[in-house]
């Protein structure tokens, strides 16, 4: 299913995104934030994102709303 995955979200060309933040699911505006990333990490988001049919933005949202920032505390980065 991974390569299937990788197959379609490389066919991806352009995605139309909308122009506006507008109060949804949170009940907030969202506001524009910038931030880097590393490949892979971008390249991870942008999947997940794509199997979910949600923006990154929205992806980032669930990740911090659901624990994502405590499962951090508890990640240790190794050497590659």
């Amino acid at each position: 299913m991974v390569d299937n995955l990788d197959t379609e979200f490389n066919m991806l060309i352009d995605v139309p995104r909308q122009k506006k933040a507008y109060a949804k699911v949170h009940g907030q505006k969202k506001e524009a934030k910038q931030f880097m990333l590393t490949p892979v990490a971008s390249d991870l988001l942008d999947k997940k994102a794509f199997a979910l049919g949600i923006t990154r933005s929205e992806l980032i949202e669930r990740v911090i709303r659901c624990g994502g920032l405590e499962a951090a505390d508890k990640y240790v980065e190794t050497e590659e």
